[in-house]
């Protein structure tokens, strides 16, 4: 498809759900064009954290989060899909196509960059933007790249470095996991008694401090950080008013992101609980407007990358009376299909 060309469908996010959405999309024979903010598709795969290991992804008992994308990408680039990088979807325009009686509007997806005609519109724009919590040190803003981190885009950095990691959900335990044998030395820091995360990781942890591999500070918080061209050390403190002097070339703070809608915010769309609400064809209030993955909800909705990829699948079998009206809705089977019987 060439820049200007009307889409069957636009996808609004490069993410594991937009791009699972693309190859679906690609078997129905459907032109595509992917529209997304960051540099490189992948969504959260590869801004937050390439390195880590999936272990829920389907048919993999572990890969890590960048290669997972990866093969999402390639799986979706055999339909060639029109990529757009680096361009911020600002808004989503309708005008009627010029026939007495249309049957649906066409759309304009307007980015920051220019403006591309659709014949419909699925949203995968995962958590919407997105910032990492941040601890109240006053300190820490001038260690930012030096010594404090929010992500870890390579696990080689921190090969022989006193880490110390501040958090106690998944990624906090999962990354403590990861590193043990890269980093020198890990402390976990969390400010309450009790971890949030899966019960086999704390099970891990546990037994590794046990081990005395990690070294695990609850219920503490970071008072203050020090060094001179680059973080030296960090100090905790208890509830009781306890100090604890940790020697540290890293502080890497995994508290989670706070995220918002947006510009999507501002696109007439019904939002539940922060989220875009759809219905079982994963169609938004807007007639030709789809969501799918982390941005969407409707009841009994699970949070997985899984699921992101059925409701892809359900939004594209959706978008079929939009981009060819009359024709009769097929689900598309790989197994079916002239491209993959060539590869065989």
């Amino acid at each position: 498809m060439n820049e200007g060309e009307i889409a069957d469908i636009t996808i609004i996010g490069a993410g594991p759900s937009g791009l699972f959405t693309a190859f679906q999309a690609g078997m129905y024979e459907a032109s595509v064009r992917i529209i997304d903010s960051m540099p490189e598709p992948g969504g959260q795969l590869t801004a937050l954290y390439p390195e880590k290991y999936i272990f829920d992804a389907p048919g993999f008992t572990k890969i890590t989060a960048k290669d997972l994308a990866g093969n999402l990408f390639d799986q979706a680039n055999q339909f060639t899909p029109e990529l757009r990088l680096t361009e911020t979807a600002l808004e989503i325009t309708e005008t009627l196509p010029p026939t007495p009686c249309p049957l649906h509007p066409l759309f304009n997806v307007v980015t920051d960059r220019g403006s591309y005609p659709s014949k419909t519109v699925i949203i995968a724009a995962g958590l919407g933007a997105f910032k990492p919590r941040s601890i109240g040190t006053p300190e820490i803003g001038k260690f930012i790249g030096k010594g404090v981190y929010y992500l870890i885009k390579e696990k080689e950095f921190f090969k022989g470095k006193d880490v110390v990691i501040v958090g106690g959900g998944d990624s906090a335990l999962d990354w403590v996991m990861n590193l043990l044998d890269t980093a020198r030395d890990i402390s976990l820091v969390h400010r309450k008694d009790v971890f949030r995360a899966h019960p086999n990781t704390i099970q891990q942890i546990s037994e590794n401090a046990g081990r005395g591999r990690i070294s695990v500070f609850i219920p503490y918080e970071v008072k203050g950080v020090y060094g001179s061209s680059g973080l030296e050390k960090v100090v905790i403190v208890d509830n009781m008013g306890k100090e604890v002097v940790l020697r540290a070339d890293v502080l890497l703070l995994m508290l989670g992101f706070t995220s918002d809608l947006g510009p999507i915010d501002k696109w007439g769309l019904t939002i539940d609980d922060g989220r875009i609400k759809v219905d079982m064809g994963m169609e938004t209030n807007r007639k030709g407007v789809f969501a799918v993955g982390d941005i969407t909800n409707y009841p009994g909705k699970l949070k997985l990358i899984l699921t992101g990829f059925s409701e892809g699948a359900q939004a594209v079998r959706s978008t079929v009376p939009y981009i060819r009206p009359g024709d009769k809705v097929r689900h598309a089977y790989s197994t079916s299909l002239k491209i993959f019987s060539q590869m065989k």
